[in-house]
């Protein structure tokens, strides 16, 4: 009852922290954006610090094996799933397979040129490494509901957008480091590096702050 209590304290907050962001939005001028876009990071950051504090309080894989028995009756054959189910369906997915895996090619070559620039460049520019840990998870393979056609696609599709997410913040870093200017117009889901870059008029500003934005200070 008190983690409900807590959760719905929590929504209430944030919940403010947006109807006040989207306020100020509709009001604001253009000398008004940096502060706005440090109250959306602040916005963000307390709603992903909250979001991470949840999965580790609510410990889904520990809830996964105490309900094992009971999610496997939600497990079908790929027997059952491909060849006796919609023909229609089942040809498409077999003509798409080659374009399907074949991405994979192109993928573990970016993989390896990425890691070889990570792993040089960054430590000739001192700047922190990306901790790859924190962004390639496989905990599918532990779902007791999924066959192994579908434990095989759920890897597959993982390893893809890890590995983006990966590449983006290493891009992002790297961006921080040659070029910290933020674009003349908004740009959708950019990385969390760029919040912190220089306002794209203010050259004044990117000449005495460009250096310490390449400390990374925050990562050591």
């Amino acid at each position: 009852m008190d983690k409900k209590i807590n959760s719905k304290k929590s929504f209430d907050k944030h919940n403010k922290e947006i109807k006040m962001f989207i306020k100020k939005l509709k009001n604001t001028k253009k000398n008004e954006l940096l502060t706005l876009e440090k109250l959306k990071k602040s916005i963000v950051k307390n709603i992903d610090f909250e979001i991470k504090s949840l999965y580790i309080k609510k410990d889904f894989l520990n809830e996964v094996l105490k309900k094992k028995h009971h999610l496997k009756k939600f497990k079908i054959s790929f027997f059952k799933k491909f060849i006796t189910g919609n023909f229609i369906i089942t040809f498409k997915y077999l003509i798409s397979a080659p374009f399907i895996y074949s991405m994979i090619i192109p993928a573990i070559i970016l993989h390896i040129f990425l890691e070889i620039y990570h792993q040089i460049c960054f430590r000739l520019y001192d700047i922190p490494r990306v901790n790859m840990n924190e962004y390639f998870i496989f905990d599918r393979k532990k779902l007791p509901y999924l066959n192994l056609y579908e434990k095989f696609n759920c890897f597959y599709c993982s390893y893809f957008n890890c590995l983006i997410a990966y590449t983006k913040e290493i891009a992002g870093r790297t961006e921080r480091f040659w070029c910290p200017i933020k674009h003349s117009k908004n740009i959708s889901n950019p990385h969390l590096e760029y919040f912190k870059f220089i306002e794209y008029d203010n050259g004044e500003k990117l000449r005495k702050e460009w250096e310490n934005l390449r400390k990374f200070d925050e990562y050591k």
